[in-house]
């Protein structure tokens, strides 16, 4: 058995299927759930949440931060791969506005949908940022070097919707020194459901993946609750990236 290794689970804050959605049933529904869940088994994350959300939600903000870490992703659900003054101007109101709100320091950031460029890694020194969590192993900047610290994301979320998803997260995690799991707050909900069946077409067509609805809900609740128990018992556990980066400081 392994024993007392550490893994963080983080979960991404933002608008429902972003960009697809402008719909905010994963904040109000979905994020609920899964800190009951998060309580059950006595375990703190960290929460990467869009500015604008902790503008609209700042009891739900709150009430993350009474036991877990507030991290930035950006004020809006935009990409960094070309930076421009006014999303330069964005990150720091989001590191503003989480503080306000959350009564913490904000020192994490994650980039939506893991899109990085040089230019985003000198603004956050800039603003004060201490650690980056927006390099994903799936995604086509895994190569991506930077100086600045990095905790890299070894494993798509929607992955544990799949056939043998909980399987392959659990041996992935025991073959990792440091695994860092990411997930959503709007797949703890139905977000098919979302849409109606003309929107389902229109959506299709816009890119709405298969993995952005697949299990999803009720589903989505139970295999995350099998993965941390499995995690659990394999002797793994759970931390704060904020933690980690003190620690290694």
């Amino acid at each position: 058995m392994i024993i007392n290794l550490p893994v963080a689970l983080t979960f991404d804050i933002e608008k429902d299927c972003s960009p697809f959605l402008n719909t905010t049933r994963g904040i109000e529904v979905g994020l609920p759930k899964i800190l009951r869940l998060l309580e059950k088994y006595d375990i703190e994350c960290t929460f990467f949440i869009t500015g604008d959300v902790a503008d609209l939600f700042p009891h739900h903000v709150r009430q993350i931060a009474e036991r877990h870490e507030v991290s930035s992703h950006g004020y809006i659900h935009e990409t960094f791969e070309k930076m421009t003054l006014p999303k330069k101007k964005r990150i720091r109101k989001s590191k503003q506005v989480l503080e306000r709100v959350s009564n913490q320091v904000v020192i994490g950031f994650r980039a939506p949908r893991f899109r990085t460029s040089k230019e985003l890694y000198e603004t956050l020194i800039e603003v004060g940022f201490k650690y980056d969590s927006s390099v994903a192993c799936f995604t086509p900047n895994f190569l991506f070097k930077t100086n600045f610290p990095e905790f890299r994301v070894q494993l798509p979320s929607a992955l544990i919707n799949f056939p043998k998803g909980v399987e392959i997260y659990s041996t992935m995690c025991r073959l990792i020194t440091f695994p860092v799991l990411f997930f959503h707050c709007w797949e703890a909900v139905d977000t098919r459901s979302l849409l109606t069946s003309a929107d389902v077409n229109s959506a299709y067509s816009r890119g709405l993946r298969p993995d952005l609805w697949v299990n999803t809900g009720k589903v989505f609740l139970e295999k995350l609750e099998a993965l941390i128990r499995r995690l659990l018992d394999s002797g793994l556990h759970f931390t704060t990236l904020h933690d980690v980066f003190v620690s290694s400081s």
